[in-house]
Protein backbone atom coordinates (compact mmCIF):
# COMPACT_ATOMS: atom_id res chain seq x y z
CA UNK A 1 0.00 0.00 0.00
CA UNK A 2 1.20 3.01 -0.89
CA UNK A 3 2.03 6.33 0.54
CA UNK A 4 0.08 8.31 -0.50
CA UNK A 5 -3.08 5.29 -0.45
CA UNK A 6 -2.14 5.28 2.83
CA UNK A 7 -1.66 8.73 4.19
CA UNK A 8 -3.49 12.02 4.32
CA UNK A 9 -1.76 15.46 4.56
CA UNK A 10 -3.86 18.16 6.30
CA UNK A 11 -2.98 21.45 6.06
CA UNK A 12 -3.36 23.26 9.26
CA UNK A 13 -6.92 24.97 9.13
CA UNK A 14 -7.36 28.70 9.70
CA UNK A 15 -10.55 29.76 12.07
CA UNK A 16 -11.76 31.53 9.03
CA UNK A 17 -12.14 28.54 7.24
CA UNK A 18 -13.60 26.50 10.31
CA UNK A 19 -16.38 29.35 9.93
CA UNK A 20 -16.99 29.37 6.27
CA UNK A 21 -17.34 25.57 6.19
CA UNK A 22 -19.80 25.36 9.55
CA UNK A 23 -21.63 28.10 7.97
CA UNK A 24 -24.06 26.08 5.90
CA UNK A 25 -25.72 24.45 9.52
CA UNK A 26 -27.17 27.44 9.61
CA UNK A 27 -29.30 27.73 6.87
CA UNK A 28 -29.95 24.24 6.92
CA UNK A 29 -31.24 23.48 10.44
CA UNK A 30 -33.57 26.50 9.97
CA UNK A 31 -34.38 24.88 6.98
CA UNK A 32 -35.07 21.69 8.70
CA UNK A 33 -36.43 22.92 12.09
CA UNK A 34 -39.22 25.07 10.28
CA UNK A 35 -40.35 21.88 8.68
CA UNK A 36 -40.41 20.23 11.64
CA UNK A 37 -42.41 23.09 13.20
CA UNK A 38 -44.45 23.84 10.88
CA UNK A 39 -46.01 20.77 9.18
CA UNK A 40 -47.85 19.63 11.83
CA UNK A 41 -49.63 22.64 12.21
CA UNK A 42 -49.92 23.34 8.61
CA UNK A 43 -51.42 19.77 7.52
CA UNK A 44 -53.67 19.39 10.95
CA UNK A 45 -54.97 22.54 12.17
CA UNK A 46 -55.03 24.57 8.92
CA UNK A 47 -55.86 22.02 6.45
CA UNK A 48 -57.34 19.19 8.60
CA UNK A 49 -55.71 16.41 7.22
CA UNK A 50 -56.25 13.25 9.12
CA UNK A 51 -53.58 13.05 12.31
CA UNK A 52 -53.12 9.51 10.55
CA UNK A 53 -52.58 10.49 7.40
CA UNK A 54 -50.13 13.36 8.71
CA UNK A 55 -48.18 10.64 10.90
CA UNK A 56 -47.64 8.27 7.81
CA UNK A 57 -46.38 11.66 5.79
CA UNK A 58 -44.01 11.92 8.32
CA UNK A 59 -42.79 8.38 8.81
CA UNK A 60 -42.79 7.84 4.69
CA UNK A 61 -40.28 11.13 5.09
CA UNK A 62 -38.07 9.54 7.61
CA UNK A 63 -37.56 6.37 5.72
CA UNK A 64 -36.39 8.71 2.89
CA UNK A 65 -33.73 10.43 5.02
CA UNK A 66 -32.21 6.59 5.84
CA UNK A 67 -32.42 5.90 2.23
CA UNK A 68 -31.03 9.01 0.67
CA UNK A 69 -28.40 9.75 3.29
CA UNK A 70 -26.49 6.51 3.06
CA UNK A 71 -27.03 5.93 -1.07
CA UNK A 72 -25.59 9.69 -1.53
CA UNK A 73 -22.80 9.32 0.68
CA UNK A 74 -21.85 5.80 -1.29
CA UNK A 75 -22.58 7.86 -4.31
CA UNK A 76 -20.25 11.20 -3.46
CA UNK A 77 -17.80 8.55 -2.33
CA UNK A 78 -17.19 7.50 -5.90
CA UNK A 79 -17.80 10.48 -7.78
CA UNK A 80 -14.79 11.42 -9.88
CA UNK A 81 -15.09 15.38 -11.21
CA UNK A 82 -12.87 18.26 -11.88
CA UNK A 83 -14.94 19.94 -8.89
CA UNK A 84 -14.23 16.57 -6.69
CA UNK A 85 -16.29 14.53 -4.90
CA UNK A 86 -18.75 16.20 -2.91
CA UNK A 87 -19.28 19.80 -4.72
CA UNK A 88 -21.61 18.56 -7.59
CA UNK A 89 -23.96 17.04 -5.27
CA UNK A 90 -24.17 19.90 -2.93
CA UNK A 91 -24.67 21.98 -6.45
CA UNK A 92 -27.72 19.83 -7.39
CA UNK A 93 -29.17 18.79 -3.93
CA UNK A 94 -29.60 21.89 -2.66
CA UNK A 95 -32.07 23.40 -5.22
CA UNK A 96 -34.13 20.37 -4.90
CA UNK A 97 -34.37 20.60 -0.88
CA UNK A 98 -34.92 24.20 -1.25
CA UNK A 99 -37.87 23.88 -4.23
CA UNK A 100 -39.57 20.76 -1.84
CA UNK A 101 -39.38 22.76 1.05
CA UNK A 102 -40.86 25.64 -0.50
CA UNK A 103 -43.77 23.48 -2.13
CA UNK A 104 -44.44 21.76 1.19
CA UNK A 105 -45.03 24.57 2.99
CA UNK A 106 -47.60 26.37 0.45
CA UNK A 107 -49.95 23.56 -0.78
CA UNK A 108 -53.00 26.54 -0.64
CA UNK A 109 -51.44 28.23 -3.69
CA UNK A 110 -51.39 25.05 -5.86
CA UNK A 111 -53.93 23.12 -4.61
CA UNK A 112 -56.62 26.20 -3.22
CA UNK A 113 -58.26 26.42 -0.30
CA UNK A 114 -60.29 23.14 -0.17
CA UNK A 115 -57.75 20.34 -1.10
CA UNK A 116 -59.16 17.20 -1.58
CA UNK A 117 -57.61 15.22 1.66
CA UNK A 118 -56.21 12.29 -1.03
CA UNK A 119 -54.81 15.36 -2.99
CA UNK A 120 -53.68 17.05 0.04
CA UNK A 121 -52.14 13.45 1.64
CA UNK A 122 -50.28 12.93 -1.92
CA UNK A 123 -48.70 16.51 -2.04
CA UNK A 124 -47.64 16.23 1.57
CA UNK A 125 -45.72 12.61 1.07
CA UNK A 126 -44.40 13.49 -2.13
CA UNK A 127 -42.89 16.15 -0.89
CA UNK A 128 -41.91 15.54 2.14
CA UNK A 129 -40.11 12.52 0.75
CA UNK A 130 -38.50 14.90 -1.72
CA UNK A 131 -37.12 17.68 0.81
CA UNK A 132 -35.65 14.65 3.25
CA UNK A 133 -34.18 13.39 0.58
CA UNK A 134 -32.71 15.75 -0.30
CA UNK A 135 -31.26 16.64 3.10
CA UNK A 136 -28.86 14.09 2.52
CA UNK A 137 -26.91 17.02 0.92
CA UNK A 138 -25.63 17.02 4.93
CA UNK A 139 -24.59 13.72 4.48
CA UNK A 140 -22.35 15.07 1.48
CA UNK A 141 -21.17 18.18 3.27
CA UNK A 142 -20.89 16.02 6.18
CA UNK A 143 -18.14 13.91 4.79
CA UNK A 144 -16.43 16.51 3.88
CA UNK A 145 -14.85 16.85 7.63
CA UNK A 146 -12.33 13.66 7.36
CA UNK A 147 -11.69 15.04 4.45
CA UNK A 148 -10.58 18.85 5.16
CA UNK A 149 -9.70 18.59 9.10
CA UNK A 150 -7.37 16.85 11.07
CA UNK A 151 -8.62 14.68 14.27
CA UNK A 152 -7.19 17.30 16.39
CA UNK A 153 -9.32 19.83 14.42
CA UNK A 154 -12.58 18.34 14.52
CA UNK A 155 -13.37 19.01 17.75
CA UNK A 156 -13.30 22.70 16.79
CA UNK A 157 -15.06 22.07 13.81
CA UNK A 158 -18.18 20.32 15.25
CA UNK A 159 -18.04 23.06 17.83
CA UNK A 160 -18.48 25.80 15.48
CA UNK A 161 -20.80 23.02 13.35
CA UNK A 162 -23.10 23.21 16.86
CA UNK A 163 -23.11 27.06 17.61
CA UNK A 164 -24.71 27.14 13.98
CA UNK A 165 -27.13 25.15 14.90
CA UNK A 166 -28.29 26.32 17.76
CA UNK A 167 -28.80 29.93 16.68
CA UNK A 168 -30.53 28.56 14.18
CA UNK A 169 -32.50 26.64 16.55
CA UNK A 170 -32.87 30.27 18.37
CA UNK A 171 -34.28 31.86 14.84
CA UNK A 172 -37.03 29.19 14.06
CA UNK A 173 -38.39 29.45 17.78
CA UNK A 174 -38.60 32.96 17.70
CA UNK A 175 -40.28 32.34 14.17
CA UNK A 176 -43.05 30.16 15.76
CA UNK A 177 -43.14 32.57 18.55
CA UNK A 178 -43.77 35.87 17.20
CA UNK A 179 -44.72 34.89 13.74
CA UNK A 180 -46.27 31.29 13.05
CA UNK A 181 -48.64 31.72 15.74
CA UNK A 182 -49.66 35.16 15.33
CA UNK A 183 -50.74 34.43 11.54
CA UNK A 184 -52.47 31.60 12.49
CA UNK A 185 -56.21 32.41 12.88
CA UNK A 186 -55.57 34.32 9.23
CA UNK A 187 -54.54 30.86 8.11
CA UNK A 188 -57.10 28.70 9.11
CA UNK A 189 -59.93 31.93 7.67
CA UNK A 190 -58.45 31.83 4.45
CA UNK A 191 -56.19 28.63 3.95
CA UNK A 192 -55.68 29.53 0.07
CA UNK A 193 -54.02 32.66 0.93
CA UNK A 194 -50.48 32.69 1.99
CA UNK A 195 -49.84 35.58 4.62
CA UNK A 196 -46.94 37.75 3.02
CA UNK A 197 -45.31 37.81 6.36
CA UNK A 198 -45.03 33.75 6.46
CA UNK A 199 -44.09 34.04 2.39
CA UNK A 200 -41.60 36.86 3.09
CA UNK A 201 -39.84 34.19 5.79
CA UNK A 202 -39.71 31.33 3.51
CA UNK A 203 -37.75 33.31 1.18
CA UNK A 204 -35.44 34.85 3.50
CA UNK A 205 -35.10 31.73 4.88
CA UNK A 206 -34.52 29.81 1.31
CA UNK A 207 -31.87 32.53 0.38
CA UNK A 208 -29.71 32.07 3.67
CA UNK A 209 -29.44 28.63 2.59
CA UNK A 210 -28.83 28.88 -0.86
CA UNK A 211 -25.78 31.51 0.23
CA UNK A 212 -24.24 29.35 2.54
CA UNK A 213 -24.13 26.43 0.86
CA UNK A 214 -22.90 27.56 -2.28
CA UNK A 215 -20.13 29.75 -0.48
CA UNK A 216 -18.71 26.67 0.38
CA UNK A 217 -18.56 25.82 -3.25
CA UNK A 218 -16.98 28.60 -3.97
CA UNK A 219 -14.24 29.07 -1.07
CA UNK A 220 -13.58 25.30 0.60
CA UNK A 221 -11.08 23.58 -2.17
CA UNK A 222 -11.64 20.18 -3.21
CA UNK A 223 -10.77 17.33 -1.36
CA UNK A 224 -7.63 15.98 -1.97
CA UNK A 225 -8.06 12.38 -1.11
CA UNK A 226 -7.58 9.78 -3.80
CA UNK A 227 -10.90 8.34 -5.74
CA UNK A 228 -11.38 4.45 -5.93
CA UNK A 229 -13.98 2.08 -7.19
CA UNK A 230 -15.80 -0.46 -5.45
CA UNK A 231 -19.16 -1.39 -5.16
CA UNK A 232 -22.11 -0.69 -2.66
CA UNK A 233 -22.18 -4.46 -1.04
CA UNK A 234 -18.83 -4.48 -0.34
CA UNK A 235 -18.73 -0.77 1.54
CA UNK A 236 -21.46 -2.03 3.21
CA UNK A 237 -20.28 -5.60 4.04
CA UNK A 238 -16.77 -3.28 5.25
CA UNK A 239 -19.07 -1.24 7.45
CA UNK A 240 -20.71 -4.37 8.26
CA UNK A 241 -17.42 -5.86 9.54
CA UNK A 242 -16.49 -2.76 11.25
CA UNK A 243 -17.58 -4.01 14.92
CA UNK A 244 -16.09 -0.50 17.05
CA UNK A 245 -18.62 1.36 14.03
CA UNK A 246 -21.73 -0.68 14.59
CA UNK A 247 -20.94 -0.61 18.28
CA UNK A 248 -20.91 3.14 18.15
CA UNK A 249 -23.90 3.51 16.20
CA UNK A 250 -25.63 1.60 19.06
CA UNK A 251 -24.37 3.72 20.99
CA UNK A 252 -25.77 6.75 19.70
CA UNK A 253 -29.15 4.86 19.31
CA UNK A 254 -29.90 3.51 23.26
CA UNK A 255 -28.76 6.75 24.41
CA UNK A 256 -30.91 8.48 21.58
CA UNK A 257 -33.74 7.93 23.95
CA UNK A 258 -32.94 10.28 26.43
CA UNK A 259 -31.99 13.09 24.46
CA UNK A 260 -35.11 12.67 22.04
CA UNK A 261 -37.25 12.59 25.38
CA UNK A 262 -35.45 15.59 26.55
CA UNK A 263 -36.06 17.68 23.52
CA UNK A 264 -39.80 16.59 23.43
CA UNK A 265 -41.01 17.21 26.70
CA UNK A 266 -39.04 19.66 28.20
CA UNK A 267 -41.54 22.50 26.83
CA UNK A 268 -44.35 20.67 28.12
CA UNK A 269 -42.45 20.24 31.52
CA UNK A 270 -41.91 23.63 31.97
CA UNK A 271 -45.16 24.84 31.17
CA UNK A 272 -47.33 22.65 32.83
CA UNK A 273 -44.98 21.57 35.39
CA UNK A 274 -42.60 24.40 36.52
CA UNK A 275 -45.64 27.10 35.11
CA UNK A 276 -43.29 28.94 33.49
CA UNK A 277 -45.35 31.27 30.61
CA UNK A 278 -44.36 34.48 28.81
CA UNK A 279 -41.88 36.51 29.61
CA UNK A 280 -40.19 33.87 31.84
CA UNK A 281 -40.22 31.52 29.35
CA UNK A 282 -38.61 33.78 26.81
CA UNK A 283 -35.95 33.91 29.61
CA UNK A 284 -35.25 30.04 30.05
CA UNK A 285 -35.57 29.57 26.89
CA UNK A 286 -32.57 31.98 25.65
CA UNK A 287 -30.72 30.93 28.95
CA UNK A 288 -30.71 27.43 27.37
CA UNK A 289 -29.53 28.25 24.13
CA UNK A 290 -26.78 30.07 25.30
CA UNK A 291 -26.03 27.43 28.16
CA UNK A 292 -25.65 25.10 25.30
CA UNK A 293 -23.39 27.05 23.30
CA UNK A 294 -20.87 27.76 26.30
CA UNK A 295 -20.90 24.14 27.13
CA UNK A 296 -20.03 23.33 23.12
CA UNK A 297 -16.81 25.76 24.43
CA UNK A 298 -16.41 23.95 27.74
CA UNK A 299 -16.54 20.29 26.65
CA UNK A 300 -14.24 20.64 23.41
CA UNK A 301 -11.24 22.58 26.17
CA UNK A 302 -11.93 18.84 28.23
CA UNK A 303 -11.70 16.83 25.79
CA UNK A 304 -8.72 18.02 24.10
CA UNK A 305 -7.32 17.02 27.95
CA UNK A 306 -8.70 13.92 28.71
CA UNK A 307 -9.96 12.20 25.24
CA UNK A 308 -13.20 11.92 23.61
CA UNK A 309 -14.09 8.38 25.44
CA UNK A 310 -13.57 10.12 29.29
CA UNK A 311 -15.25 13.85 28.25
CA UNK A 312 -18.35 11.67 26.83
CA UNK A 313 -18.60 9.28 29.91
CA UNK A 314 -18.66 12.55 31.78
CA UNK A 315 -21.19 14.23 29.89
CA UNK A 316 -23.66 10.99 30.32
CA UNK A 317 -22.85 11.11 34.15
CA UNK A 318 -23.81 14.82 34.44
CA UNK A 319 -27.22 14.14 32.70
CA UNK A 320 -27.49 11.00 34.65
CA UNK A 321 -27.36 13.27 38.01
CA UNK A 322 -29.28 15.82 36.41
CA UNK A 323 -32.53 14.17 34.92
CA UNK A 324 -33.69 12.63 37.61
CA UNK A 325 -34.40 16.39 39.71
CA UNK A 326 -37.33 16.02 37.00
CA UNK A 327 -38.87 14.78 40.25
CA UNK A 328 -38.51 17.80 42.10
CA UNK A 329 -41.60 18.62 40.20
CA UNK A 330 -44.52 17.04 41.97
CA UNK A 331 -43.59 19.70 44.91
CA UNK A 332 -44.68 23.56 45.70
CA UNK A 333 -41.41 25.06 45.40
CA UNK A 334 -40.50 23.81 41.74
CA UNK A 335 -43.21 26.57 40.34
CA UNK A 336 -40.83 29.15 40.34
CA UNK A 337 -38.51 30.26 37.94
CA UNK A 338 -35.77 29.93 40.84
CA UNK A 339 -35.61 26.02 40.34
CA UNK A 340 -36.69 26.01 36.73
CA UNK A 341 -33.71 27.80 35.50
CA UNK A 342 -31.19 26.00 36.99
CA UNK A 343 -32.30 22.71 35.97
CA UNK A 344 -32.61 23.37 32.71
CA UNK A 345 -29.42 24.73 32.25
CA UNK A 346 -27.78 21.89 34.12
CA UNK A 347 -29.11 20.06 31.23
CA UNK A 348 -28.34 21.88 28.66
CA UNK A 349 -24.66 21.58 29.48
CA UNK A 350 -25.10 17.71 29.11
CA UNK A 351 -26.96 18.38 25.88
CA UNK A 352 -24.69 20.96 24.92
CA UNK A 353 -21.95 18.73 25.37
CA UNK A 354 -23.71 15.26 23.59
CA UNK A 355 -23.70 17.25 20.02
CA UNK A 356 -20.46 17.84 19.95
CA UNK A 357 -20.08 14.04 19.31
CA UNK A 358 -21.37 12.54 16.44
CA UNK A 359 -19.98 15.30 13.62
CA UNK A 360 -16.73 14.17 15.38
CA UNK A 361 -17.45 10.33 15.87
CA UNK A 362 -17.56 9.36 12.34
CA UNK A 363 -15.16 11.28 10.67
CA UNK A 364 -12.46 9.69 13.15
CA UNK A 365 -13.65 6.58 12.53
CA UNK A 366 -14.05 7.05 8.70
CA UNK A 367 -10.34 7.85 9.33
CA UNK A 368 -9.66 4.90 11.38
CA UNK A 369 -10.76 2.63 8.31
CA UNK A 370 -8.73 4.40 6.26
CA UNK A 371 -5.56 3.16 7.92
CA UNK A 372 -6.69 -0.04 7.66
CA UNK A 373 -7.67 -0.16 4.40
CA UNK A 374 -6.26 3.18 2.55
CA UNK A 375 -9.72 4.56 1.39
CA UNK A 376 -11.37 7.08 3.22
CA UNK A 377 -14.56 6.31 2.31
CA UNK A 378 -16.02 9.34 4.26
CA UNK A 379 -19.43 9.38 2.76
CA UNK A 380 -20.65 5.94 3.90
CA UNK A 381 -19.21 6.43 7.17
CA UNK A 382 -21.13 9.69 7.19
CA UNK A 383 -24.35 8.15 5.79
CA UNK A 384 -24.48 4.80 6.99
CA UNK A 385 -25.48 5.93 11.12
CA UNK A 386 -28.61 7.28 9.57
CA UNK A 387 -30.22 3.90 8.61
CA UNK A 388 -30.03 2.51 12.39
CA UNK A 389 -30.55 6.03 13.98
CA UNK A 390 -33.33 6.56 11.74
CA UNK A 391 -35.20 3.60 13.23
CA UNK A 392 -33.91 4.52 17.02
CA UNK A 393 -35.50 7.28 16.33
CA UNK A 394 -38.92 6.47 15.12
CA UNK A 395 -38.68 4.33 18.27
CA UNK A 396 -37.43 6.80 20.56
CA UNK A 397 -40.37 9.03 19.44
CA UNK A 398 -43.05 6.59 19.93
CA UNK A 399 -41.87 6.13 23.45
CA UNK A 400 -41.70 9.68 23.93
CA UNK A 401 -45.77 9.71 23.29
CA UNK A 402 -46.05 7.09 25.78
CA UNK A 403 -44.68 8.60 28.63
CA UNK A 404 -46.78 11.67 27.90
CA UNK A 405 -49.96 9.35 27.70
CA UNK A 406 -49.54 7.89 31.23
CA UNK A 407 -52.99 7.93 32.72
CA UNK A 408 -51.92 9.06 36.44
CA UNK A 409 -53.01 12.73 36.92
CA UNK A 410 -50.83 14.22 39.43
CA UNK A 411 -50.59 18.03 40.95
CA UNK A 412 -48.02 20.14 42.78
CA UNK A 413 -49.52 22.07 45.76
CA UNK A 414 -50.86 24.94 45.33
CA UNK A 415 -51.78 24.44 41.90
CA UNK A 416 -55.31 23.63 40.59
CA UNK A 417 -54.14 22.02 37.77
CA UNK A 418 -53.49 18.33 36.62
CA UNK A 419 -50.34 17.38 34.54
CA UNK A 420 -49.54 13.88 33.49
CA UNK A 421 -47.68 11.83 35.55
CA UNK A 422 -45.10 11.28 33.20
CA UNK A 423 -44.12 14.89 33.05
CA UNK A 424 -42.20 13.70 36.71
CA UNK A 425 -41.20 10.38 35.65
CA UNK A 426 -39.03 11.21 32.28
CA UNK A 427 -36.36 12.40 33.64
CA UNK A 428 -35.68 9.22 36.11
CA UNK A 429 -36.57 6.81 33.02
CA UNK A 430 -33.89 9.37 31.11
CA UNK A 431 -31.30 8.59 33.70
CA UNK A 432 -31.75 4.87 33.56
CA UNK A 433 -31.42 4.63 29.92
CA UNK A 434 -27.97 7.16 30.24
CA UNK A 435 -26.57 4.38 33.11
CA UNK A 436 -27.11 1.78 30.46
CA UNK A 437 -25.19 3.97 27.96
CA UNK A 438 -22.62 4.79 29.84
CA UNK A 439 -21.73 1.47 31.10
CA UNK A 440 -22.02 0.20 27.50
CA UNK A 441 -19.54 3.18 26.41
CA UNK A 442 -17.16 2.46 28.79
CA UNK A 443 -17.08 -1.07 27.83
CA UNK A 444 -17.45 -1.32 24.28
CA UNK A 445 -16.62 1.37 22.20
CA UNK A 446 -13.15 3.28 21.06
CA UNK A 447 -13.64 6.85 20.51
CA UNK A 448 -9.52 7.53 21.13
CA UNK A 449 -7.20 6.09 18.17
CA UNK A 450 -3.52 5.68 18.98
CA UNK A 451 -2.66 7.05 15.35
CA UNK A 452 -3.67 10.59 16.91
CA UNK A 453 -0.83 10.24 19.04
CA UNK A 454 1.55 10.39 15.93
Amino acid sequence: MGESESTIHYEPATNKKILLYSSPRFGISIFMGLIDMALLFLYYDVYNLDPELVGTGLMLGKFSIAIFQFFMGWLSDHTRTRLGRRKPYIIILTPILAASFILLLIPGIFLGSTPSEHNLFIWFCVFNCLAQGAYSVTTVYQSWTAEQFSVDQRPKVSQYQNLMNFVGTAIVVLFSMLILTNIEDEFVANPGKIPSVYLVSIIIFTSIMFLFNFLIVMKIPKETTPEYKTKMLDDLKTILKNKNMILVCLMQGICSFTWAMSQGILLSYTENVLKITDTQYIIVAVAMILTMIGALFLWRKIMAKVGKKKTLLSIFLMAIVTLPLSLLGYFEFSTTILFGLPYIILLAISLGGWYLFPYIMYADLAEDDQKETGQLKAGIYAGFPSILLNIFQAFSLKFTTWILSLDQLVQNAPNTQYFNVGLLLWGPIGAIILVISLIYAKIFIKLDFEWEKN
